[in-house]
């Protein structure tokens, strides 16, 4: 009897599970065959993104590897850009690894040899990164808005040049450009953060770091 409650029970809970909803927040960059199908030298850069330091007395190393994803996703999201991974390129080369001891369907492994190297390489610092602004060069209304400093480097990989340099002051009352789609939810490292006044300076930020790569035309 008890087997037979436990499975009405299970049934029930499926059932459940199988009319509950999700919602799936699209964005505006290429689909999988466009991306796949870019030329690796044609008109499009060929950038990536590394973690950002962490320089504030506030905050911590979260929230440079965290603001560094959503760079790398905005900046994909813009389709101005050819975007390779370089924060977690271990787990390509691990998973061509595997395929190359011979264990698996050598047509459904990635062949060794075909990675993308980036053209250019984003370093960014995260100089100040306030809860509650102090000042500073950045002007605000209130001393409840939030502040972020981010000092942005683009480098030549070829030769290690720097070509481009700027830094990006946002707060939580400044207006995104609206260019560019962010990702709906915060990621890890920045999770502390949601539906308060210092993601609005965050996802300002990004917005402006990102119209700001865009309109270098490296």
């Amino acid at each position: 009897m008890r087997h037979l409650v436990a499975l009405a029970a299970l049934s029930l809970s499926l059932a459940g599970c199988a009319a509950s909803t999700a919602t799936v927040i699209s964005s505006s960059g290429p689909g999988i065959a466009a991306a796949q199908s870019e030329p690796a030298h044609g008109p499009k850069p060929r950038i990536a993104v590394q973690p950002f330091e962490f320089r504030s007395s506030e905050g911590g190393p979260g929230v440079g590897v965290g603001m560094a994803d959503m760079l790398t996703d905005a900046l994909f999201n813009t389709n101005k850009f050819i975007v390779v991974e370089r924060d977690r390129v271990g787990d390509l080369t691990a998973e061509q690894d595997l395929g190359a001891t011979g264990r698996f369907n050598k047509d459904t492994v990635a062949p060794i040899g075909q990675l993308e190297g980036a053209e250019l390489l984003i370093r960014g610092s995260i100089t100040s990164f306030e809860r509650e602004c102090s000042g500073g060069s950045i002007i605000i209304a209130s001393a409840r808005e939030s502040c972020i400093g981010i000092n942005l480097r683009i480098v030549d990989v070829r030769t290690g040049r720097v070509v481009n340099a700027t830094t990006v002051e946002a707060t939580s009352a400044n207006r995104g450009v609206g260019l560019v789609f962010t990702r709906s939810d915060l990621p890890i490292g920045l999770g502390a953060f949601s539906k308060t006044p210092m993601e609005k300076a965050i996802r300002n930020a990004i917005e402006a770091a990102v119209e700001h790569i865009a309109a270098t035309k490296l």
